[in-house]
């Protein structure tokens, strides 16, 4: 009885049930105001919809719980996307040009890691002038025009293929980057670091972590799995854009701050991180349903992601 009473005022302290809650009200809400968001077919939609940027949220986690930021994903995704289409339509198949795409995207981050790291800069800063970079970088090896995939079964039915027993394929790799980055976060010595160092970076290399290590090793993770959300998302839609993914970056933070992760650092699940995913998909398609303008939909969200970062802030000045 009392290791239940212990439980239960520990899952009151999660933030993650609190955006758990808002999320389950946010549902109920739609719900009443629209006849179609409570369907089968609405919730697979929403599903595949929060999948791509989800791919990323789960890294930009462990990005910001180590006290950095990565400005650049969005970039990231359109010169990703432009290099793997570029190669399949010059002879490359799919399957080597998208494994060149992934160390391209892992390339892309370490850069960002190693100027931030070892130049001393501010992350927010150079992750700003990367992203101007490699949206450049879509641009000219695309000379501006976007660029369409006709690809083989056998590789659009394992990426980006419709359904998969009624489900988007989209989604199935979502969920299987959820339980990775959470195996990682929550269950290995580099998740402990990743904590460590957004927690007290200073005591952390006082007692033998490679704190540059860990945080350039964030950077290179979130390349990776922006460049597997670009790949996805060529594939389902058959082809890429070099203004592909502008703005993701902003829904990205977002979802991940909703979460409950601290723009302080050191504070953050994955389940969480699910969580806010989802909430963000839901506002978006919840207000959509209702007919909402689409110039209003970004005030709310913009509204919703301050009220986010100043609860955040506020919990943390209790804490302290």
């Amino acid at each position: 009885m009392i290791a239940m009473k212990e439980f239960l005022g520990t899952l009151r302290t999660r933030r993650e049930i609190g955006v758990l809650g808002a999320f389950v009200v946010l549902c109920m809400f739609f719900s009443f105001a629209t006849n179609t968001f409570f369907t089968v077919p609405n919730m697979l939609n929403i599903l595949r919809q929060v999948s791509i940027t989800g791919l990323i949220v789960m890294f930009m986690t462990m990005i910001i719980i180590s006290t950095d930021i990565d400005l650049s994903v969005g970039s990231t995704f359109a010169a990703v996307g432009m290099i793997v289409a570029i190669l399949f339509q010059n002879g490359m198949s799919i399957w080597l040009a998208s494994l060149v795409g992934l160390f391209a995207g892992a390339f892309l981050g370490l850069v960002n890691g190693v100027v931030t790291v070892k130049g001393m800069l501010p992350p927010f800063i150079v992750t700003l002038g990367t992203q101007m970079i490699y949206r450049s970088l879509a641009l000219v090896i695309s000379g501006g025009s976007p660029a369409s995939v006709r690809l083989p079964d056998s590789f659009y039915n394992v990426t980006g293929a419709r359904t998969f027993l009624n489900l988007p394929v989209p989604a199935l790799w979502f969920v299987a980057t959820t339980i990775v980055a959470g195996f990682i976060l929550h269950k290995t010595s580099y998740g402990f670091k990743v904590y460590a160092t957004g927690g007290n970076e200073e005591a952390s290399r006082l007692s033998g972590i490679s704190t540059d290590r860990i945080r350039i090793t964030n950077f290179v993770l979130i390349g990776v799995a922006t460049a597997l959300a670009s790949i996805i998302q060529m594939a389902y839609l058959r082809g890429v854009t070099p203004t592909a993914g502008q703005g993701m970056e902003l829904t990205v933070i977002a979802s991940t701050v909703i979460g409950g992760t601290s723009m302080f650092g050191g504070v953050g699940t994955i389940a969480g991180a699910f969580i806010g995913t989802l909430f963000m998909g839901v506002v978006r398609n919840g207000l959509v349903l209702m007919g909402t303008s689409a110039y209003l939909i970004e005030l709310i969200i913009g509204i919703v992601l301050i009220s986010a970062v100043w609860f955040s802030t506020l919990s943390s000045r209790e804490k302290r």
